[in-house]
């Protein structure tokens, strides 16, 4: 079958964007493209949201969302940084309170697990402190290359948000000048492969608010029903459920911080209850990854299998970003060859 020039010039930009992510993912630079679309996708939503509330407010709605979403990220960023300021300030000022508090949590610990177990664990908080103080001296340069990393990858995605920002406020103008001149054909099909790009990504957006929704649901019952059957109670239930949600609008990464806090949070209680706990958390997230694809699958229409495999496929060559992205990637991809009118 031969290929129009459309079709030629749509296949184009979907190579020309696949080896642009392919690129990314391999310099670790994809955490700051995600976050510009989600900048550039909430910005272009609260504008319109704005427009249709009211007319006066149609002409500086792209300004005054771009203002909204930089306060609250400013915001976001500032009060978890206070939030966690404030809480080492806490431990250093109240040192006697802190070991009193560390000390119940391992004694608790202590006392749950088999004896074989109990061996290996310190016999009071000055061998705690000591093997502490050995282990930071020895990984040293270690934990400095894991900070600077934590804070590299921060600042890529601080930038990121910062461009999706200021491409979605010059959105509106680049539509006005596009109206007024006409558009080369390569421009064009760039312009519709971005704008597939943006669907997709909205697509997996609303997919990843219900998969948090359903895991926070999922959590919340384990928590004040099926433990409390049990005679079990988590400290802290509260706060983890609403660190479920909070945490589970991050792709992968923040299922993974939830099932650490949660597990920790279990092993004060018993090494049992924190087995059960990580056992239903596993059980939960593969429901999470078929749920993953079936939304989004049914957006673009690919099977569960399909996205899966892309998934595995993606981890195993780009590792964790690989699996984030992948849902993304491939959608993208069969949106485009479907458009194409190529499958």
């Amino acid at each position: 079958m031969l290929l129009s020039s459309d079709q030629k010039l749509g296949l184009f930009c979907v190579a020309l964007f696949s080896v642009f992510f392919i690129i990314l993912m391999n310099v670790h630079l994809m955490g700051g493209v995600l976050a510009g679309l989600l900048t550039y996708t909430l910005t272009l939503k609260l504008d319109a949201l704005l427009s249709k509330t009211s007319v006066k407010l149609s002409n500086k709605s792209k300004l005054i969302s771009v203002l909204i979403l930089s306060i609250l990220i400013m915001a976001i960023f500032m009060g978890g940084a206070w939030y966690i300021f404030t809480k080492f300030l806490h431990m250093a000022k109240n040192p006697t309170e802190t070991m009193d508090n560390a000390k119940m949590i391992i004694d608790n610990v202590s006392n749950t697990l088999p004896q074989n177990l109990r061996d290996y664990l310190p016999e009071d908080m000055d061998e705690i402190l000591k093997n502490l103080t050995s282990y930071f001296k020895e990984h040293l340069l270690y934990l400095q290359s894991i900070v600077k990393n934590v804070f590299h990858i921060l600042l890529i995605v601080i930038v990121g948000m910062i461009i999706g920002l200021i491409l979605g406020f010059q959105e509106n103008k680049r539509n006005i000048e596009e109206k007024n001149q006409q558009q080369t054909r390569l421009m064009a099909a760039f312009s519709d492969s971005m704008r597939r790009l943006v669907l997709v990504f909205q697509y997996v957006a609303i997919s990843q608010v219900v998969i948090s929704l359903f895991n926070t649901l999922m959590t919340a019952i384990f928590l004040f029903i099926i433990l409390p059957i049990f005679d079990v109670h988590l400290p802290f239930s509260k706060s983890l459920v609403l660190a479920t949600f909070v945490f589970g609008l991050i792709p992968i990464i923040g299922n993974l911080i939830v099932n650490v806090l949660m597990f920790l949070v279990a092993f004060t209680v018993s090494f049992g209850v924190a087995i059960v706990v990580i056992v239903y958390l596993i059980i939960i997230h593969k429901a999470e990854y078929v749920l993953n694809a079936k939304i989004v699958g049914t957006k673009v229409q690919a099977g569960i299998c399909e996205l899966l495999i892309a998934m595995l496929f993606l981890e195993t060559l780009f590792g964790m970003i690989g699996l984030i992205f992948a849902p993304i990637f491939y959608a993208f991809i069969k949106l485009s060859l479907k458009q194409l009118k190529l499958i």
